[in-house]
Parts: structure tokens; sequence; C-alpha cells
């Protein structure tokens, strides 16, 4: 009976997290941005005309790339689905779905059934870890994440073989490698906090065989771009070296203190958005029962559970230092996997206290209050009636819309088209115009100039300026013959060429 009932909870949180994952694909009202049109076109090019990259999309530094593997993985599901975005995006959503039971089953490994609950529930049921179904290479790092910890515990808790370790050890490095090339700030400061983690919380069970693997592993992953930076005389290399130069890791403007009080906000931020349904009262009450928590029930914990809060502490420890000195803007996917680490912090702590305290009720309804508020039903039943981003002109639906229309307009006729995007780059009309403009009517526009001609014009409400230029500039192309509002205030122009 009891058996039955934790495989009923478990039931109920993956329903919960799917429907909340899965609702916004089934209904086309997903996020489809220019990056996604331009990994689309990248993923086209490597899976249809075979050119495998060496490297994948550009970093937040100009030449600085991020290697292939993004593209490598995406190629899985766009071959499935035929290049079907919305195929890809419930592949990103499935992910999440995984991620809840990966999140069991850890929590299991490391305390037991109740913890399982606890760590999946809150993956489940948390706003920010909800969003993995958007087609996007951070939307994959907590996935991994929860990899590396159920490896951690393997490495050194389960498994006695030096030779099982080894292959574990190369199994760890392709993953840190792999949030290095979905997330290159987060990934880099996890790398370093978790490679800090095996020396001083790990290192009595370390051999060298095993490093050799792990090394192995990064090498792996990273040789994409190591034969282009061959390739291309250290481009990557020198622009890197550069960016140092131009203090591009140092404060320039503020003093280290204001610097570090905007991370600690930034992860406080962060926690809110995770745990405490974006209210601040609640996180910091939250953060008080976890402090206390480890304060008073850490001397009873077990190895296992110390070595994983160590581990946790170290890696946040490495981010606040390296944010700190970080001189640039601090945008949310640099802490991508940051829930992962505050979801282990208070599923521990809650698993503990549950114990100790003798199973209380207390403790029980404390996490139901917490999932209510993370899950927020009102929510989830609003975004049932009007999906999420129903308006927004980055909606695969709408942009699916302006497609239609276009082709219905045109009614077989050949014509040609360009696009206002404040995004500057038209990635997602090129795309969804070659793939899903062949795939339901049969023909692309035209390269070569046609008498129909049509302007697909998004609005652009921080700089309207730039839009009218940007209409002036195009007054001759053509006489206007209508004009219609599609989905999300997209305008479409219909004009004949002179």
């Amino acid at each position: 009976m009891k058996k039955l009932f934790i495989y009923l909870g478990l039931l109920i949180i993956l329903t919960i997290g799917s429907w909340v994952r899965l609702s916004g694909i089934i209904s086309n009202s997903f996020a489809f941005t220019y990056d996604v049109g331009r990994d689309m076109i990248a993923v086209e090019n490597i899976v249809v005309n075979h050119k495998v990259t060496l490297i994948g999309p550009t970093t937040g530094i100009d030449g600085i790339f991020y290697g292939p593997w993004w593209y490598f993985i995406l190629s899985i599901p766009f071959f499935i689905f035929s290049g079907n975005p919305q195929g890809i995006a419930f592949f990103m959503g499935a992910v999440g779905i995984a991620s809840i039971l990966i999140g069991f089953l850890v929590g299991k490994k490391i305390g037991g059934v109740f913890l399982g609950l606890i760590f999946s529930a809150f993956i489940s049921f948390s706003p920010i870890m909800a969003l993995s179904s958007q087609i996007w290479s951070p939307s994959l790092i907590p996935f991994f994440i929860l990899l590396v910890f159920f490896i951690l515990y393997k490495l050194f808790f389960e498994i006695k073989s030096q030779t099982s370790k080894a292959k574990y050890l190369l199994l760890l490095g392709l993953l840190l490698g792999l949030i290095i090339d979905m997330g290159v700030v987060f990934g880099i400061l996890f790398f370093l906090g978790s490679c800090l983690s095996l020396i001083f919380v790990f290192r009595k069970k370390l051999a060298i065989k095993g490093i050799l693997f792990f090394v192995g592993g990064l090498l792996f992953i990273f040789s994409p771009r190591i034969v282009f930076e061959v390739r291309h005389d250290f481009l990557m290399t020198k622009t890197f070296i550069s960016s140092i130069g131009n203090s591009f890791f140092s404060p320039k403007n503020f003093s280290i203190f204001d610097v570090f009080i905007s991370r600690v906000v930034s992860l406080f931020d962060t926690w809110n958005a995770a745990l405490a349904g974006q209210n601040s009262l609640v996180g910091i009450m939250l953060i008080t029962f976890v402090f206390l928590g480890l304060l008073f029930f850490y001397k009873k914990m077990q190895n296992l559970e110390k070595q994983i809060i160590k581990t946790i502490f170290i890696v946040m420890t490495v981010f606040l230092i390296g944010l700190t000195f970080f001189n640039q803007g601090i945008w949310r996917h640099y802490l991508v996997g940051f829930p992962i680490l505050y979801v282990f912090l208070v599923g521990l702590t809650m698993n503990r206290a549950w114990i100790v305290l003798k199973k209380s009720w207390v403790i029980f309804f404390i996490m139901l209050v917490l999932f209510w508020i993370n899950l927020n039903p009102i929510r989830v039943l609003d975004n049932i009636k009007n999906p999420l981003w129903e308006g927004n002109v980055a909606v695969y639906r709408n942009q699916l819309a302006v497609i239609d229309y276009v082709y219905n307009d045109a009614k077989g006729r050949s014509f040609k088209y360009i696009v206002y995007t404040p995004a500057v780059h038209d990635y997602t009309y090129r795309y969804l115009f070659s793939w899903y403009g062949k795939k339901k009517y049969g023909y692309i526009p035209a390269k070569e100039n046609t008498e129909l001609f049509y302007v697909i014009i998004e609005p652009d409400y921080d700089l309207p300026f730039r839009l009218r230029d940007w209409l002036i500039a195009r007054e001759g192309d053509g006489i206007i013959q209508k004009e219609a509002i599609v989905k999300g205030g997209i305008k479409v122009q219909t004009r004949i060429t002179k």
C-alpha cells in the first residue's frame, strides 16, 4: 500500500509537470525567436545538406563560438520530426519531463523515497524550470546537472571497481564539457566548482587512471573547436586573450563590493523564481528555514548528504566570486542551473527535518504550501484559457499565421518578401518559408525579382523610429495594394512592383 501511494504521488507530479511543459507546445504557443530560427537553419544544413560544422553559435564575445554539440543534439529531433519546430519543442519538453524522473531517482539514492518526491515535485512545479520546453541550449543544463549528481553518487558511494569509476569519470568529463557548450558562463563556473569539489570533497576516492579518463571526456567535447582553432590560426584563443586585456572580467565603474552585492541579489532573485513563486518574503523565510535546518540537523545527516551539500556550497561560492569579477550584466541563462542546486539544498534540509522530527505534519504542510505557491494553479488554469505569449510576435503560432496569410493571398503566384523585425535578422521567416511553406504549399519564395511582393512588419515598441525610418527608405519598393494585421500585431503589406 505504501508503494502504491508513492508511485501515485510520482504519477501526479509527472502529470502536472508534463502538462505545464507540453500544453504550450500542443497549442503551438511556444517561443520561436530569431536565434531559434538561426539554429534551425544551421541544423538543417547538417541534416539535409550533410555539412558538418566545427563550431556552433557565437557567444557574448564577438569572435568566440560555442562548440557544435547543441546543433548535434538538435539534429536528433530534427531528423525524427522532419524539421518540424513543434516536434523539436516536444523533444525539449520531454527532456524536462525526464528531469523530473531523474530528480526522483537522485533524491531516492541520496536520502530515500521522500527526498525523491521532494526533488521531483520542486522540479515539476517550479515556474523557472517549467520553461525547459523552449528550443534553447541552456534549457538542457538542468537535465545535465542532475546527471552530474547521479554520476557523483555512483562514482563515490556505489561503485568500487576502479575500471568502472574510470568509465563514469569519462561520462562526467563529457557532461561538464556539454554544459559549457550549452552555456559558456554558467558552464565554465560550474566546471570550476565541480573540479574543486572533486579535489576537496572526493579527492580520497580519485585515482590517476580516472582523472585521465575525465580529461579525455572533456577533450572529446572540445575537439571540434580545437580542430577549428588549428585551422584558423587560433582565432578564438587570440580573441579571448584580447578580451581579458580589455578588462572584460573586471569591474570598471563600480566597486567590488557593489558588484558583489548585485550578484547576491541576482542569486536571490533566482532563488525566489525557483522556489518562492517570485515572493521575496517567502524566499527569505525559506532561506531562514534552510540556514537553521542545516545548523541544527547537519551533524545528523549521513556522509552522502554532507558531501552533496559541500559540493553545492563550493559551486555556489565559485559562482559568486566568478560573477563578481565578471564585467557584464547577468543574464538569466548565466544562472540557469542554480534552481537545481537550490532544490537540492531545500530538499535535503526538509528531508532531514522530516526524519529528525519523526515525520512531523508541520514539515509536510510547509512542503504543500511551497508546492502550491510554485505551481500557482490559478496561473495554470489561466494559461489554459489564454496560451502563454499569445500576443507576442515571437510565438510560433503567430508566425505560422503570417506564412499562411502570405501564401493564401498569393494563390499560387510567385512572390518575394522582406521582413522588418526588431531583432534585425529574419532567421525565423527564412526557415518557416523554406520548411513550412514548401511542405504545405509546395513552393518557396522566389529568389529573383517578382511582380508580387510582401512586406512583413513586426512592431518595434522599444525603438519605433527605426521602423518609421525603415518604411520611409522602402517607400519606392512597389505600390501597396492592401495591408492586414495578422496575429501578434504583425502587419503584412501586399505590394506590386513598379
